[in-house]
């Protein structure tokens, strides 16, 4: 399997207050990292690290920013986004709420800049808007999204970086998506999903297992509006679960199905979607109504989705073949980079703190 599921740390917010001279230590290592691993091995190959959790934590514990947990991620995003420049041959649009939602604006400005035609352009603000989608409405894990961070080339590759977050709990998970070896949006998508936490039920319409529950959910939409009426009907308002309104009937499904607008479903209907992908990409079409569509699979077709957490916890896998390379290739960028003898040492004693697998600095 390609995805590599799995947590390195872990992954919780942590707020406490840091002094100016730390994040001005931060940005000195990240960007004299990055800068010395693109001279090393090319900008593209950087952006496509991001799409490796191994690489990611990597280079949030080479910039002192383990210490932060998931709240790395947005200070990486932000410096990055401050640093790199179209020169380099890459962009970075997007980032943590609200500026995640200003992606296909910056994506003009962007085309703009590396003389992308319309059709990359429309590509790429599809990209940006199913990857959003998926995480939030195919996967629900109960993580809300809050940080959308887009990579791209001047060849149009790309990379996104998403994360969300449990409420009360401050537990984040990371999403990570890369263009190269993308086959689909709705089926094993991701390059990684870094979580430290398994939940009990996750509704995943991108397993593979859910292939036949996708399929169902597009022709019942299609050609069994008068079923999906029935059980729409059975939902009593203020109620959200089939054991609150049908107690007496053997309940199929094991999750809270949703009161959603009749009108949305005749859109669908009307649109007449042929895939998946299709009807995920409809405007109005988010987790509400993909919740229902998996509980109409179950209750009316018997046709289950999977309902296993994608995350894998990391010390639950050995690390797959080839990923430590980005690892060594951090310590050539760090030992090449133009920081201090003793902030080079730093870097690398995160490193090894966090993966054990440095040599040693000379």
């Amino acid at each position: 399997m390609r995805m590599y599921r799995a947590g390195l740390r872990e992954l919780r917010l942590l707020y406490a207050s840091k002094p100016k001279w730390y994040f001005r230590a931060v940005e000195k290592a990240l960007t004299q990292i990055v800068e010395s691993y693109i001279g090393l091995f090319g900008a593209k190959k950087f952006m496509f690290g991001l799409a490796s959790p191994v690489f990611f934590d990597g280079l949030a514990a080479s910039a002192y920013l383990d210490e932060l947990e998931g709240g790395a991620t947005s200070i990486i995003a932000n410096i990055l986004k401050d640093f790199i420049r179209p020169e380099m041959g890459l962009a970075v649009v997007g980032g943590k709420k609200p500026k995640g939602y200003k992606v296909p604006e910056e994506l003009d400005r962007v085309a703009e800049i590396f003389g992308f035609d319309e059709k990359t352009l429309a590509a790429l603000k599809y990209a940006s808007r199913m990857v959003a989608k998926v995480d939030s409405a195919a996967i629900q894990d109960g993580f809300e999204l809050y940080i959308h961070l887009m990579i791209l080339s001047e060849d149009g590759e790309w990379v996104i970086i998403q994360q969300g977050l449990k409420p009360v709990t401050n537990l984040v998970r990371r999403y990570h998506w890369a263009s190269v070896n993308l086959r689909s949006f709705v089926e094993e998508p991701h390059s990684g999903i870094v979580s430290t936490e398994r939940q009990d039920l996750v509704i995943d319409m991108t397993n593979r297992e859910s292939s036949e529950a996708r399929i169902t959910c597009v022709e019942a939409v299609n050609n069994d509006l008068p079923s999906l009426r029935k059980l729409y009907e059975r939902l009593p308002p203020g109620q959200s679960t089939l054991l609150d309104f049908d107690a007496h009937e053997g309940r199929k499904c094991p999750f809270s199905i949703p009161k959603i607008k009749w009108s949305t479903l005749l859109k669908i209907n009307r649109n007449a979607p042929t895939s998946f992908e299709e009807l995920l990409s409809l405007q109005g079409v988010g987790p509400a109504t993909i919740r229902f569509l998996a509980a109409a699979s179950i209750e009316l077709y018997d046709v289950y989705p999977s309902l296993n957490d994608p995350a894998i916890l990391f010390r639950e896998v050995p690390m797959r073949m080839g990923e430590d390379k980005w690892l060594y290739e951090l310590v050539d960028a760090i030992k090449s980079s133009g920081l201090s003898f003793i902030e080079k040492k730093k870097s690398l004693s995160r490193l090894s703190n966090v993966f054990r697998v440095l040599e040693d600095f000379s």
